[in-house]
């Protein structure tokens, strides 16, 4: 018996200096944690500047490489976001024609991420051509030129607008939109161009 106490006896204390070791090198470690954290701003700028390249490998890169490396030294951080500029203006194309009107936002350019405060939340128009690009998803363009994209399949049942109907595309949440047609259920759509 005495020997079945002293082992367990043992794992008990084994266990306790395991658990004290556990709960110490956390707080060890938060000084220095403390001391490699970045300034918020400086990590937003370095995502906004990843955020304006086009080319999506090119763009996880640049958030792989950065803000990762932000998190690093703070001596670091300053030299990612040179590197990011120079990144974004090769692999971020200027595009020949600015793209306006309801939803322009999202169409990827270098400055989509400048808000405007004049931003409708609904416009109501009508369509000049619709193409089915597959079965449920249709791009339909609007009469003032602009391009969108069913973004989710709807069903057979669904009339998709034809020439000449009257849509409603609404503002929804993340900035994603919804489209309204002839008392249906609502679509999410994307604008194209």
């Amino acid at each position: 018996m005495a020997a079945k106490e002293r082992e367990f006896e043992s794992m008990q204390a084994y266990r306790l200096a395991a658990l004290a070791v556990g709960l110490t090198l956390p707080l060890a470690a938060l000084p220095q944690a403390a001391q490699a954290q970045v300034d918020d701003a400086i990590v937003l700028e370095i995502m906004r500047q990843c955020a304006r390249i086009d080319d999506a490998n090119a763009r996880l890169a640049c958030y792989d490489n950065n803000v990762r490396q932000s998190g690093d030294a703070p001596a670091r951080a300053a030299a990612p976001s040179r590197s990011v500029t120079q990144q974004s203006s090769v692999a971020a194309p200027t595009r020949g024609s600015a793209v306006s009107g309801f939803g322009s936002e999202a169409v990827r350019t270098p400055d989509r991420f400048e808000t405007s405060s004049n931003e409708l939340d609904e416009l109501t128009t009508s369509v000049a051509g619709v193409q089915m690009q597959q079965p449920g998803i249709y791009r339909f363009t609007l009469e003032d030129g602009a391009e969108w994209q069913f973004s989710e399949s709807v069903p057979n049942s669904y009339r998709p607008p034809r020439e000449g109907s009257v849509v409603t595309i609404n503002r929804a949440a993340l900035g994603s939109f919804l489209m309204v047609f002839d008392n249906q259920m609502s679509v999410r759509v994307r604008r194209i161009r």
